[in-house]
């Protein structure tokens, strides 16, 4: 009997598993990266290492305390993040795909990304300097990133 092998993409929000394709999680409703590459499951027994970035994980700490952890994979901030904190009309003003974070060589950078790669629509500023169109930047530890001229909508960039 042949072994049954299936192509699954791994969320690098929720690390849920989404069938090959999929554009956003099932689990969370996070875009997924096209750029990510997928991970093979068989019927055997199966174990998922996370590889934590040299220089260690991160994380973006979200008004109210809550966490988004870094996982060192391209990962989106996004509206959904602030579902809750924020009021519907701020909220709005906040992208599907605001940010992307990516990490290389032990180092986070943040980049003003937009549904189209291009830029938000309604900015972002680190330590308050605006970022939009200016590619990736460079994050330090207590880094400030302010979505959609949104004071509700600021995160503190921190390593764990």
């Amino acid at each position: 009997m042949e072994e049954v092998i299936s192509v699954s993409v791994i969320c690098p929000a929720c690390h849920g598993l989404n069938g090959a394709g999929s554009f956003f999680c099932y689990g969370c409703g996070n875009y997924i990266a096209a750029e990510q590459e997928p991970a093979v499951n068989s019927t055997a027994v199966e174990e998922i290492i996370e590889a934590v970035p040299q220089g260690g994980a991160a994380k973006m700490i979200l008004p109210g305390g809550g966490e988004i952890v870094l996982t060192g994979n391209p990962q989106f901030i996004q509206r959904s993040n602030f579902d809750g904190i924020l009021p519907q009309d701020a909220l709005m003003s906040v992208s599907r795909q605001h940010v992307l974070v990516t990490s290389e060589n032990g180092t986070y950078y943040v980049q003003d990304h937009g549904r189209d790669g291009t830029g938000s629509t309604n900015h972002t500023r680190v330590n308050n300097v605006d970022i939009h169109h200016k590619g990736r930047h460079p994050l330090r530890d207590g880094d400030s990133i302010e979505l959609a001229r949104q004071p509700g909508a600021t995160l503190i960039f921190g390593r764990t």
